[in-house]
């Protein structure tokens, strides 16, 4: 299940504006022992599940996953090939559904695009800044531009039976879109508008949390014995939670 912990905060100050030097890794585990002590606040009043009491161990991965020196009575392991572990989610999402297709990893500083081969492009931060609150659009014809030209690319290579879509926001069980760096609003049909514009509207599309895929990929690598926390650590800090149940 993913967790909103990118506001999570240690002694008042949520964890996207923590400095991420040489105290970052020990900043992490006291905001995961907040978790497990069931006294973890954010600055958006998220509530987290009861099994969050039960964590047993966290699992770094993304790009600046290596850079993470961990602290804290919690042990914490950095994922093999932890930059790939979207893409190893992806791939078994479109095993299970028994088609070939695409992983599209939108995280918000670069787009990963996994089809016939990896294709990964950088956030062009002139053309999509990062979004203000309240949200502005600023930048939103020039994403749907960018997204769209990538996913036509690796379309032309091998047409898609089925595209597995990670969204850096939170989204409701019903595919809702929340908000986060990029320009678009809470509940925006931006995602439609992206496959349409690279000719694919008519491609069936699984939509899932980035994180919630990069745990996914972390369960490919063997069974979950214990209660474990996914942190991504990027351009923000993004959470999923594994239960220990097959």
């Amino acid at each position: 299940m993913p967790l909103e912990v990118w506001d999570l905060e240690v002694d008042g100050v949520p964890l996207y504006r923590a400095p991420r030097g040489a105290g970052f890794g020990a900043l992490l585990g006291r905001a995961v022992e907040s978790l497990i002590d069931g006294v973890a606040v954010t600055t958006s009043g998220t509530r987290f599940p009861s099994l969050c009491r039960a964590i047993g161990r966290v699992v770094l991965v993304g790009g600046a996953a290596g850079e993470v020196v961990w602290r804290a009575r919690v042990p914490a392991l950095h994922a093999e090939d932890g930059e790939h572990c979207a893409e190893r989610g992806g791939r078994a999402i479109l095993a299970r559904l028994g088609v070939r297709g695409l992983v599209v990893d939108l995280g918000q500083s670069r787009l990963k695009v996994s089809g016939a081969r990896r294709r990964v492009y950088a956030r062009d931060l002139s053309q999509v800044p990062v979004s203000t609150r309240p949200v502005e659009l600023t930048g939103r014809a020039a994403l749907v531009a960018f997204v769209a030209a990538a996913l036509r690319e690796a379309a032309d290579e091998e047409r898609p039976g089925a595209i597995v879509l990670a969204l850096p926001c939170e989204l409701s069980p019903e595919g809702t879109l929340g908000t986060c760096s990029y320009p678009w609003r809470a509940g925006d049909s931006i995602v439609a508008e992206f496959l349409a514009a690279a000719g694919l509207a008519e491609v069936p599309t699984v939509l899932i949390n980035d994180a919630e895929l990069a745990a996914l990929g972390v369960a490919a690598r063997g069974a979950i014995d214990a209660p474990t926390l996914v942190l991504t650590v990027g351009f923000g800090i993004g959470g999923a939670l594994l239960r220990s149940d097959p």
